[in-house]
Order: C-alpha cells, then sequence, then structure tokens
C-alpha cells in the first residue's frame, strides 16, 4: 500500500512538472485556501494588486478518523495590497462540530522580489504564513516563477501541524523542507473584460491539487478543486472536494 502511493506520488510530480513547462500565463491574484494568493494551496509568485482588498471563503469536509464523525471546515480569507509588490492577510478556518475548538487563525505576507531576468519565471517572491497555535508550525518560502521552497519552523513535535509539506509520522513532525509547484491556465490579461474559465494545477508538499476558476472583470469568481490523499490523515481526514467564492475591490 505503500509503494503504491509513493509510486503515484513520484508519477505525478512529473505530470505536474511536464504540464507546467508547457503553460506560459499571465497570473491574476486570488486567494489560496491557506490564504496568501496564488493557486488552489500553493502561494504564487504574483501579489494582490496595489490599493486593493481581497476576499474569499473556500469550504471542504473531513471526518474524524478517531469517531468517524462528519464535519467541515470553512476557510474565510482576507487580504490586502497597501503598496505594489506586498501583500498581507489573515485567514480562519470554522469548523461545523459543536464539540470542536476551531483552528486559531493564520497571518500571512508576501513581497515581490526584483525579477532574476525576463519572463513569467523570472519573477521572485518571499512570503510566510504564521499560525496563531502555538503548537502548530509557521512557514517561509521562496517561490520562483512558480516554483518554490517552503520551510516549516517552530511548533511542537505530536501535536503541531503546518500549512504546507508532507507529515512525517516517525518523528510526530511535519518535514521541514517542502516543494511548492503551481501553474495556471490561461492566465488573464491586463485590462481583459468578460468572463473566463481557468484551470489550475498545484502541489503543496503534501498533496496534489487540480482545480477550475470562472472569474468576471467587475473581481468575482467561483472555483472547484479536487485533491489527493493528504498525509495528516491521523487529524482530519478531508474529502477530495474544495468549493469556494470570492472578490476583489
Amino acid at each position: 500500500m505503500t509503494i503504491n502511493f509513493k509510486i503515484s506520488k513520484f508519477t505525478g510530480f512529473f505530470v505536474l512538472l511536464a504540464g507546467f513547462l508547457f503553460i506560459v500565463s499571465s497570473l491574476e491574484a486570488g486567494l489560496t485556501l491557506q490564504g496568501p494568493s496564488g493557486f488552489i494551496q500553493v502561494p504564487s509568485h504574483k501579489t494582490i494588486d496595489a490599493k486593493e482588498i481581497e476576499l474569499a471563503v473556500h469550504t471542504r469536509m473531513y471526518r474524524t478518523p478517531t469517531t468517524s464523525e462528519d464535519g467541515t471546515l470553512t476557510h474565510l480569507a482576507f487580504g490586502f495590497s497597501p503598496f505594489r509588490d506586498f501583500e498581507a492577510g489573515i485567514q480562519k478556518a470554522i469548523d461545523s462540530r459543536n464539540d470542536a475548538n476551531d483552528p486559531d487563525p493564520t497571518i500571512n505576507f508576501k513581497v515581490k522580489l526584483p525579477p532574476v531576468g525576463e519572463g513569467e519565471f523570472s519573477e521572485l517572491a518571499f512570503g510566510a504564513v504564521f499560525d496563531t497555535n502555538p503548537n502548530n508550525y509557521h512557514t517561509m518560502y521562496l517561490t520562483l516563477g512558480g516554483f518554490g521552497l517552503g520551510w516549516n519552523f517552530g511548533g511542537n513535535p505530536g501535536s503541531g501541524v503546518a500549512n504546507y509539506g508532507s507529515y512525517n509520522r516517525d518523528k510526530k513532525e511535519p518535514d521541514a523542507l517542502c516543494l511548492l509547484i503551481g501553474a495556471e491556465f490561461p492566465g488573464r490579461k491586463p485590462g481583459e473584460r468578460g468572463y473566463r474559465s481557468q484551470y489550475y494545477l498545484d502541489y503543496n508538499g503534501d498533496v496534489f491539487s487540480l482545480g477550475w476558476r470562472y472569474s468576471s472583470h467587475r473581481g468575482f469568481w467561483i472555483d472547484a478543486a479536487v485533491h489527493g490523499k493528504s498525509s495528516y490523515d491521523d487529524f482530519f481526514d478531508y474529502r477530495p472536494l474544495i468549493i469556494g467564492l470570492g472578490a476583489n475591490f
């Protein structure tokens, strides 16, 4: 069983990598499940447009492994850009179960750095996601043209989780380093009007996600995504479907 999972994950990585190399697009900011702007569950190398605010809500179901009780996590995200090439935001997940404690908020920021050349694949950004739960892990990341590397730090082994990367069952803590990859096709061009479908593919160091977004030039969008099995199923056995909507002002 473990061997099959590793083969599937390894194969999926090369499918994602091959697809990414054929995609050339102009990204538009959209808040991810974890808060920062980007793809589905991976932050991108773009930031929210200067002086704009973005709101998003995403919902996914889960089953508690110990009790087999079903529940829903609704992720509320807020992001803003006070000036060009910088964004900050907060994300809060709400648990539908009355007897559960809601996850604590996370706070994030991202800075777009000077490019390392020309073209889409030269764009560079640095950011971080900080979890206000003292048991959980924070993540700092650097991404170049959709390829990124994250570092999980802080937190407590045995009780803490991370937003990115796999969970190491032997050490009972998230892996310290994680690979982040995201792609989008087709991107919206500056000033483009009308309604548009876009397709997303990403890998957050733990699971692969495939998504669809339908957006308007007026700043509203809806999306849906499916993702693979997570290594965090001892905490939340997530169902594969994510649905969401958002707006920017």
